[in-house]
């Protein structure tokens, strides 16, 4: 299965490690310091060049960080929505 996290983009969902507020994430002195040292690399991808005042989300995947302007509360509940979903067929 797969998130859409806005901007076109869908990622799959056994990949995300967590959905990060933005504005929380700057409260966490490791978790700034962990974004910071992930930008530097390379490795945050941002789709359609969202601006930085329009980011409200930090997707954690295994290999990247993905930003969304898609609120952390709106992925959250689309994630466990798609989760019930497929218990249904099983």
């Amino acid at each position: 299965m797969f998130l859409h996290i806005g901007k076109n983009l869908a990622i799959p969902v056994n990949k995300i490690i967590a959905i990060v507020d933005k504005e929380t994430s700057l409260y966490s002195y490791d978790t700034k310091m962990f974004i910071d040292i992930m930008k530097k690399k390379g490795n945050i991808y941002n789709p359609d060049q969202i601006d930085e005042k329009e980011i409200k989300t930090y997707i954690i995947t295994d290999n990247n960080i993905y930003t969304s302007n898609i609120s952390s509360s709106t992925l959250f509940k689309r994630n466990n929505k798609m989760k019930k979903s497929a218990n249904h067929f099983i």
